[in-house]
Order: structure tokens, then C-alpha cells, then sequence
């Protein structure tokens, strides 16, 4: 997971590091909100923005105009964010008021992504426990058991996997299949992606399947 904080004081991201393994959760730590302009937001599964020095309504629309990856502030100068009632989008920003709260959130959402194996190609997301691979906000006609396929292709991302490492990988999973289930699976996935135009499966002459696609964009 990776994960874009800005913050002054509030030492998050350092909460974050003594908390996660880092080699599950990495932090990307900026010194002003500005500094998210220009930078490829989707390619973040979280946004941590510390707004309790400098507000400025115009970087939050930014960020939710380029990218669906949730976001939380910390306002704990206020009651209520100022902002609230402006945006008018209660599923993109999670509100709180204080520090203590902001850190609660911040670790609930965090195990929560954790929980749902959600793997960011920047503009694709995929959801392995949930079944669901995302294409902007069109998600694609996969099977949970073809999202499990994805998954160990992706998690072996440039290396080549025989049809037989791919039965094993997935038994490991706890999903029986076999050499041949193997083949019509990606043969659908392929299908799906050709759809949008990608493709991210590349087949390696009597060796076997490779996942080439590190980050896709609309």
C-alpha cells in the first residue's frame, strides 16, 4: 500500500511506520498541501492531508477531481471543516476534528485496505477479496476466481509463471483448478481488458504468462 501524507506536526506518518510493516505500507511524506499538484495521485491507495496550518479549498477539489482514492483531513481547528458544506462529499472525505481522530481513521482505513488486498495500477484498482477489478470507475466481467488469477500474475508482476505454478499459486489460495481452467480463465480475463484497450497478460512461447501492465491511465 502506498500512501501520500501531508502533515506539519501531527508525526503520522511515523505512527504509521512504528504500526505497519514498511514493506506493506509505504509512506510518502510531503512538506505542503501544494506539493500534491502535478504528482500522479492514482497511483496512491491513500491521501493524508493535515489542513490544521494551511486550508485551501482549492488543492482538496484537486484532489478529488484527479483521482478516487480516499482522502482524510485533519481540522481540528474547527468543530466542523469550513469546507464541509462546500464539497458535499461525504464518501470521498472522511471528516475529523481531532488529532486523536484523524490517527484512528487513518489506522482504521489503513487496515481496512489492508484487509481487501486492494492493489493500485493507477488508473486500474483491484480488489481481491472482493472480487472486483476496477477500470476507472467501470469495473470489469471477472470472476472472483479470474480477479485470483490477476492476483498471483500481478504479485509475480515481469516474472513468467507456467500454467502448472499457476495452479500451484492458486491452490495456496484455497482454489482448486487445473492447467487446462487455467488457460480459458486468462482467455476471458484478456477478453475483459481488450475491452478498455489494455493488455496486460503476455504469453511466453512453452514457458507460460507474464504480467506486464505496472500502471495503466485513461
Amino acid at each position: 500500500m502506498k500512501i501520500a501524507s501531508v502533515e506539519y506536526e501531527n508525526g503520522v506518518s511515523q505512527l504509521l511506520n512504528s504500526r505497519f510493516d514498511k514493506n506493506d505500507v509505504m509512506v510518502n511524506k510531503f512538506d505542503n498541501l501544494e506539493d500534491l499538484i502535478g504528482i500522479n495521485l492514482k497511483e496512491y491507495d491513500l491521501i493524508l492531508v493535515d489542513m490544521t496550518h494551511n486550508k485551501c479549498l482549492q488543492v482538496i477539489q484537486y484532489i478529488k477531481q484527479t483521482t478516487n482514492t480516499p482522502a482524510i483531513y485533519l481540522t481540528e481547528r474547527y468543530n466542523k471543516s469550513p469546507y464541509e458544506q462546500e464539497i458535499e462529499d461525504e464518501e470521498f472525505i472522511i471528516h475529523s476534528n481531532t488529532r486523536e481522530e484523524f490517527v484512528n481513521h487513518v489506522f482504521e482505513k489503513v487496515e481496512e485496505l489492508n484487509d481487501t488486498k486492494i492493489v493500485n495500477l493507477g488508473f486500474c484498482t483491484m480488489e481481491e477479496d472482493n472480487g472486483i477489478f476496477r477500470i476507472g470507475n467501470d469495473i470489469l466481467d471477472l470472476t472472483k476466481f479470474e480477479i485470483s488469477i490477476c492476483a498471483v500474475l500481478i504479485n509475480n508482476l515481469g516474472k513468467t509463471l507456467s500454467k502448472d505454478q499457476i495452479v500451484e499459486e492458486m491452490a495456496k489460495k484455497g482454489l482448486e483448478t487445473t492447467e487446462r481452467s487455467v488457460r480459458e480463465h486468462i482467455r476471458k480475463i484478456r477478453l475483459e481488458f481488450k475491452k478498455a484497450d489494455l493488455y496486460p497478460i503476455e504469453t511466453v512461447n512453452r514457458m507460460g504468462y507474464r504480467w506486464v501492465l505496472d500502471s495503466c491511465t485513461p
